[in-house]
């Protein structure tokens, strides 16, 4: 037990993201506001903790930390810093059956995707599989909750159908970041372990 005990206090669930500028969480939070979905069937995202997630990592040592800084000061090397914009509403699987709600993005996605790449090159040699899904880059609002009955599924799927066009708001990536995530009871809590600057 004791073992068990010592190894489990030497990981630590981390994942790489963007962070987004404070007036774009402003903004997606009062977009949450907009959305007509009954509070009982979603699980809104709080605002202040919203990022671009480039990639979850998952339980991790904590001796791997530095290897993975390391790992991400290479990608970012070679990668620029690049714009993008909110551009449309979105849902996983389908706007039809919603579970998760996202906004999708447009601007420099090329770009976005190059640092996607080389993030893979580099951290994937380090124990953390390549994705086999191709990367959907977008930010995730709100989830329905499982209890959410079917009436007000419908209804926040008819919402998400007729909503109006999504307010365009342009942030500028410049910097990579890994996080440390503490899964609460209130809601996640997110501890910045490393920011990396874009060439």
């Amino acid at each position: 037990m004791k073992v068990k005990t010592a190894l489990a206090e030497e990981l630590v669930r981390t994942f790489i993201a963007i962070e987004l500028p404070p007036e774009l969480k402003t903004a997606l939070g009062s977009f949450q506001n907009s959305l007509s979905i009954p509070t009982q069937a979603v699980k809104w995202v709080n605002p202040e903790s919203m990022h671009l997630t480039i990639k979850f990592l998952g339980d991790t040592q904590l001796g791997q930390i530095s290897n993975i800084i390391k790992g991400l000061e290479k990608a970012a090397q070679v990668c620029s810093s690049f714009s993008l914009c909110t551009n449309r509403i979105g849902a996983f699987p389908s706007l039809s059956s919603p579970k998760i709600i996202w906004l999708g993005l447009e601007g420099e996605i090329e770009k976005l995707n190059t640092l996607f790449a080389e993030v893979e090159k580099n951290i994937s040699g380090l124990g953390f599989p390549a994705e086999q899904r191709e990367f959907a880059p977008h930010l995730t609002l709100g989830r329905l909750r499982e209890s959410a009955s079917k009436i007000d599924l419908q209804t926040a799927a008819e919402t998400l159908k007729t909503t109006p066009p999504v307010p365009k708001t342009s942030f500028k990536a410049t910097h990579i970041h890994l996080f440390k995530s503490q899964l609460l009871p209130a809601g996640p809590i997110y501890t910045k372990l490393a920011k990396i600057s874009l060439a």
